[in-house]
């Protein structure tokens, strides 16, 4: 594993917001607006993209604490800015510090906690699991 990452270190991402990206297209009752599992999986994404280029060739990054707090609704058709800040690193974990804005206003703010693993060997354990479950 490459070690030149640091607490501190963020990146900031623009995103337009779209109609599958809405709220009313997870339940008809919703607005149409950003979702929160939109917005989560872009949270947990830039976290990502922040980690990619100091991962070796074998590994990967996954996510095993998302917490979000979604402060205020934004209409489709927005732009959005997501900006995730490293802050900080125990052994093969890394915690980040995330924050979300539209046009007028914080959107959302939160926290994903990220492992970094060896990608064989999770691969290994998801296809015995995939093995026990269709011999049931």
């Amino acid at each position: 594993m490459r070690r030149s990452f640091q607490a501190g270190m963020f990146m900031e991402k623009k995103i337009e917001t779209k109609p599958e990206m809405a709220a009313s297209r997870f339940h008809e009752n919703s607005p149409r607006v950003l979702s929160s599992p939109s917005l989560i999986t872009f949270m947990q994404t830039i976290c990502a993209d922040l980690m990619a280029p100091f991962l070796d060739p074998a590994e990967m990054v996954v996510s095993v604490r998302m917490e979000m707090s979604h402060l205020a609704s934004t209409p489709i058709g927005s732009t959005i800015t997501v900006r995730a800040e490293i802050d900080r690193i125990e052994g093969n974990k890394v915690y980040f510090k995330i924050d979300a804005y539209d046009e007028v206003e914080k959107i959302a703010t939160g926290y994903n906690d990220m492992f970094i693993i060896n990608e064989e060997r999770f691969e290994r354990g998801i296809k015995r699991k995939l093995e026990a479950d269709s011999q049931k």
